[in-house]
C-alpha cells in the first residue's frame, strides 16, 4: 500500500505507529510512506521491513528552503503518483491532503487501484478559521490566499476529491454525517476513532519520572502534539485559579511549543503568576510522555467546540485514560460520552475557572481520583483497543481488493 500523508518523518502520532506500523504491518501489510522529514536531509528512501520511508530533500536553513523543499516534495509526490497509474500498488491512502487526493484518486482509476481517504480531521475548514480569526500570525496577503485555498479547495475536495476515491475513513460518526450532508454516501464511510495499543499504553510497563520539581506538590499534566495557546490558556488559568485558592500546585506542558508561541506563553505566565510553576517537556519519546502522565495527580484534556474540532475524537482523552489517570476534560462530543461512559473523570465548561474546580475536588479526595482513573484502562480496552480498530480497517482493505479481483475477472 502507499500511504501520503502531511504527517512528521519519523512518524509520532499514535494511529500513525500503532494502528499502521504496529498492527496492520504486524499482519503482513507492507507500507510505502510518504512523509514530511521533520529535519532537514537529502532526498532518501529509509527501509524498516516492510515498511519505506520516501522523504524529499529538505533544507529550509537555507536561502529559499521552505520553497525548494514544496518543489521538491510535489515532485517527489507526483513520481509516486505515477507509479500508483502503473498498478504497483494494491491500494493508495491519502490522508489529510484534501487535494492530492484528486491526483492519486485519477492515477488509480487508471490502474483500477483502490483509492482511500483518510479524514482524521476537516483539514480546509480548520485552514479557513486559523485565517480569518488570524490565530497564527501572518501577513493580510497570506490570509487571503489561506481562505481563497480553503474556500476552492474545499469544492474541489467535496465535489471531486472525495468522489472519486472508493472508501472514506472518518474519525467518528458525527463527522460521517456530516460529510454526508455534502453529498457522499453514508455507505462509503466508516467511522474509526482514536485509540491506542494497550501493550505500549500500559502503567505497569511505563516508569514514573522522577523529578524533584514535582515531589510533595500537586500536579496536572497536559499532553499535546503542538502547544498552541487557545487550549493551553485554560491550563494556566486553572492553575492560577489553585495556586489562588492555597494549593501547592505545578502544571507539566508535554509537547512542542511553535516559536510563534513561546513569548505569548511567557507573558501570560508572568502576569498570571505562575511561571515558576509550570514545567515544558518539548516533545518527548512516547515512554518519556508517559512517564510524565503516570507521574502527575490529574490529568487536563481542554478541546474546543468549533465546527472543525466538534468532528474530533481527541488522542490525549484516550492516552490518559489508558494509563489509569482520572481526568478533567472540558465538554465536547466525544470526550463527554467518553468520560461519562467510562466514569474516568470529570467534565467541565470550557473555562479555566471551571477545570480548576474539577481539579481542586480530585486533589482533595486522592483516593476517589485513583479510583476513577482505575475505571480507565478496561474501558478504553473495551471500546478504544487498537487491536479491534485494526480488524475494521483490514476488513474494509479486504473488501476494496476483493472487489477488485471481481472486477478484474
Amino acid at each position: 500500500m502507499l500511504f501520503v500523508a502531511p504527517d512528521d518523518y519519523p512518524p509520532f502520532r499514535v494511529d500513525l505507529v500503532e494502528l499502521f506500523s504496529n498492527h496492520l504491518v504486524g499482519r503482513g501489510l507492507e507500507i510505502d510512506w510518504s512523509l514530511r522529514p521533520y529535519q532537514d536531509g537529502p532526498a532518501r528512501v529509509e527501509e524498516r521491513g516492510s515498511e519505506r520511508f520516501y522523504l524529499a530533500h529538505r533544507a529550509k536553513a537555507k536561502r529559499f528552503g521552505s520553497v525548494r523543499y514544496m518543489l521538491a516534495e510535489n515532485w517527489l509526490r507526483l513520481k509516486l503518483a505515477w507509479e500508483v497509474a502503473r498498478g504497483r500498488y494494491d491500494l493508495v491512502q491519502v490522508r489529510d491532503q484534501p487535494l492530492w487526493v484528486i491526483t492519486y484518486a485519477l492515477a488509480a482509476k487508471i490502474s483500477g487501484t483502490p483509492c482511500l481517504f483518510w479524514m482524521s480531521y476537516p483539514v480546509l475548514e480548520a485552514r479557513l478559521r486559523i485565517a480569518v480569526e488570524n490565530l497564527v500570525p501572518m501577513s493580510w496577503p497570506s490570509r487571503l490566499l489561506r481562505m481563497l485555498y480553503a474556500t476552492l479547495g474545499s469544492v474541489l475536495f467535496y465535489h471531486v476529491g472525495l468522489p472519486l476515491t472508493d472508501h472514506v475513513i472518518v474519525q467518528s460518526k458525527r463527522m460521517r454525517e456530516r460529510v454526508g450532508f455534502r453529498g457522499i454516501p453514508m455507505q462509503k464511510m466508516t467511522p474509526i476513532p482514536m485509540g491506542v495499543s494497550t501493550g505500549r499504553y500500559n502503567a505497569q510497563s511505563i516508569v514514573p519520572t522522577d523529578d524533584p520539581r514535582l515531589t510533595g506538590r500537586k500536579s496536572m499534566a497536559y499532553m499535546c502534539a503542538d502547544v498552541f495557546s487557545i487550549t493551553t490558556d485554560l491550563t494556566f488559568q486553572a492553575l492560577a485559579a489553585l495556586v489562588a485558592e492555597g494549593y501547592d500546585a505545578v502544571l507539566v506542558i508535554i509537547g512542542a511549543v511553535p516559536d510563534f508561541e513561546r513569548d505569548n506563553f511567557m507573558e501570560q505566565l508572568e502576569k498570571l503568576g505562575i511561571s515558576e510553576r509550570v514545567i515544558f517537556t518539548g516533545r518527548l519519546p512516547l515512554a518519556e510522555a508517559l512517564g510524565w502522565v503516570k507521574r502527575v495527580d490529574v490529568c487536563l484534556s481542554p478541546f474546543e467546540m468549533d465546527s472543525a474540532q466538534q468532528v474530533a475524537t481527541p488522542t490525549k482523552l484516550v492516552e490518559y485514560l489508558a494509563m489509569g489517570r482520572p481526568v478533567v476534560a472540558t465538554v465536547h462530543y466525544d470526550q463527554s460520552e467518553v468520560i461519562n461512559c467510562s466514569g474516568a473523570g470529570y467534565i467541565t465548561a470550557f473555562s479555566g475557572e471551571a477545570m480548576a474546580q474539577a481539579v481542586a475536588r480530585l486533589f482533595d479526595d486522592p483516593q476517589k481520583a485513583e479510583a476513577m482513573g482505575a475505571k480507565g484502562p478496561p474501558w478504553i480496552k473495551a471500546n478504544r483497543e487498537y487491536a479491534h480498530l485494526a480488524d475494521t480497517v483490514e476488513e474494509i482493505y479486504a473488501g476494496l481488493l476483493a472487489r477488485r479481483k471481481k472486477i478484474r475477472n
